[in-house]
């Protein structure tokens, strides 16, 4: 295997850039008629300005094809490369010109100085480029190709013309634009990117070495984020369903969509992947130099802080590169065009790494990329592998490591505990809008043994504590919560459930064998590993149950007060977490004692999965 290098990098921006007091020229109003929440999405994605290739008329300026090819020449000419050495084009994107031949055929026929060559195209949406890159990489890694270009371009404008939509009967009928249409519209733009791989550094100023490439989807387990041609992703009624495109187009079926209330749902994922990254030993946080992330919008940086906070891995926001208020949102192109914009701006220096991570809405695919920047003339080494933890003696390692690796080892839990709770039939029914009273009931009906019994479990854990601090945290722990189920069962009766019904109610499989392991916990001496235990089901309170809450009260027209037990934890255990937080950071924490409370977080959380797959 060799090494294969990023020698070059390439961008093409179309036009002159576009301000935000500009957008609507170049896009026109729908319905004659200016945007009633442009302003509110520009506030939260912070976009300054972006390129369109498109004039004031809506005509375009260039074809996604011809602006992947105009970065291209834009690649080979400060590479100063002959165009008949390159051997292959991998080009991603996420919506071609054209349904067939494949996009990078176009590309290739827009380039008429190179050979005939191996052209491969990747369609999907934000890490399509990635997609593209990973082939070109691996084929140079093989020596089956010695000069491969990776190309990224987006044209989104086409697709949010003012004229696209007016032809909608629901337009027509004088409907305003569905929000997860026009959210794109303000949030997407144009550019391309392309980037030169080779088995060896460029001759003169710097390279990139490609350490590592991976990419992961979760299509499996998560349902359609982004979307276009079909009705709806639930019942995929799609385009070609209908009796003529003409019919289509005036559904809307053509448009483009975004599901946002599932956009941070991508985040967690990605932070996930992240975190597993870490424990596997392929980053390190504290040697990445420059941190590239492709965040569509400056709300989701502020997620992606704090969930890297939590676990004590975040990247200090002064290593982060960003492009995006800049040039837009352009999808696949993102990464490409500020991996460009990086590379020729003179502040990367030999030896130091670059991780980018780029999350895809798309169906909840997450691509990371490591790379290290190399001097030109370098002689190619054998392909770096993944490092392996450092092996330090437990005496040498102090406690502030200690909580710094535990915090990162219960958040990649925590992502997994809750990755599996979506999946299970009740929360995805939830999800989707089709959560009944039934299922209210019995999810009431599962959760009060286990609430009955909090206070009482963490009591006996108290009592077989033999630091008096834990004791104490315990002991005012069990007070809060001694009084917890009859909120529950006012909210069960107030649905019309039978209070003696749910107090007689008998535990599932997933609750008996939870509350045995718990109590079993707690009957141990010094049980301080319960506090794995408390940090699943608090966090399920406070990140979870606000969540719940909102859906059932919206899916079944119900009151505040039917669902006050759910929205209670949602605001309440932030004061149990802060409380957990200072045990996990306690001067006396060990590996030994991190080791015990990962290991009963894990079993809490596998068993809390348990007793709500129950419920059916």
């Amino acid at each position: 295997m060799q090494n294969a290098y990023i020698t070059q990098i390439g961008k093409f921006l179309p036009g002159d850039p576009i301000g935000n007091d500009q957008m609507e020229d170049y896009l026109g109003r729908v319905g004659d008629r200016p945007s009633r929440v442009k302003s509110r999405i520009l506030k939260s994605n912070g976009i300054q300005q972006r390129y369109y290739a498109l004039d004031r008329q809506q005509q375009p300026t260039a074809t996604n094809s011809q602006m992947a090819a105009a970065a291209v020449r834009d690649l080979l000419q400060r590479a100063d490369l002959e165009p008949q050495t390159i051997d292959l084009l991998a080009c991603g994107t996420t919506w071609p010109d054209l349904l067939v031949p494949g996009f990078a055929s176009m590309v290739h026929g827009e380039l008429s100085e190179l050979s005939p060559l191996e052209a491969v195209s990747n369609q999907g949406v934000c890490c399509a480029g990635v997609a593209s890159l990973n082939y070109a990489t691996a084929q140079v890694q093989l020596g089956k190709r010695q000069n491969a270009i990776a190309v990224a371009s987006e044209l989104a404008s086409r697709l949010f013309k003012h004229s696209r939509f007016e032809a909608e009967d629901a337009i027509q009928a004088g409907q305003s634009l569905s929000f997860d249409v026009e959210f794109l519209r303000w949030m997407l733009s144009d550019g391309a990117g392309a980037l030169l791989v080779q088995n060896h550094p460029a001759a003169q100023g710097i390279s990139l070495c490609i350490d590592w490439i991976e990419s992961v989807s979760h299509a499996n387990a998560y349902p359609v984020c982004m979307y276009a041609g079909v009705d709806s992703p639930d019942t995929l009624k799609g385009w070609m369903d209908y009796p003529s495109y003409e019919a289509a187009a005036r559904q809307g079926v053509i448009n483009l969509r975004q599901n946002i209330r599932l956009l941070d749902q991508v985040i967690r994922l990605g932070i996930e992947g992240w975190l597993r990254l870490i424990e596997r030993g392929r980053v390190r946080p504290e040697e990445i130099d420059w941190l590239l992330c492709h965040y569509s919008s400056h709300f989701f940086r502020g997620q992606i802080v704090d969930l890297l906070t939590k676990a004590g891995c975040m990247i200090p926001e002064e290593k982060w590169f960003t492009n995006l208020y800049t040039r837009g949102n352009t999808g696949c192109a993102s990464i490409y065009l500020m991996l460009e914009e990086l590379f020729q701006s003179g502040k990367l220096q030999p030896g130091q790494t670059i991780f980018c991570f780029v999350p895809e809405s798309g169906r909840f695919t997450t691509a990371y990329m490591k790379l290290t920047v190399v001097e030109g003339a370098v002689r190619a080494v054998s392909l770096p592998t993944a490092a392996a933890p450092v092996q330090v003696p437990a005496e040498a390692v102090d406690a502030s490591t200690v909580s710094a690796d535990l915090l990162r080892r219960l958040a990649l839990v925590w992502l997994e505990f809750e990755r599996q709770l979506r999946s299970l039939p009740m929360i995805r029914r939830l999800h989707r809008g089709e959560f009944t009273l039934d299922d209210y009931k019995a999810l009431l009906r599962n959760l009060r043994p286990q609430v009955v019994e909090g206070a009482r479990w963490i009591a006996r854990a108290a009592s077989n504590m033999t630091d008096f601090r834990l004791r104490s945290t315990f002991i005012g722990h069990a007070q809060d919560e001694h009084r917890d189920f009859q909120m529950l069962e006012r909210n069960y009766v107030s649905v019309g459930g039978d209070l003696e019904e749910i107090v007689n109610a008998e535990k599932n499989l997933g609750s008996e064998a939870l509350s045995a392991f718990i109590f079993h916990q707690a009957s141990r001496e010094n049980p301080v590993d319960l506090v794995g235990s408390m940090f699943m089901i608090e966090g399920l309170g406070n990140q979870l149950a606000g969540q719940w809450a909102t859906l059932i009260q919206q899916t079944l027209g119900l009151t505040k007060e039917q669902v006050s037990f759910l929205a209670y934890h949602s605001a309440n255990d932030e004061s149990h977490i802060a409380k957990l937080d200072a045990i996990l950071n306690a001067e006396w924490m060990t590996a030994a004692i991190a080791d015990r409370i990962v290991k009963t977080a894990q079993v809490t959380a596998r068993l809390y999965v348990l007793q709500l797959e129950e419920i059916r």
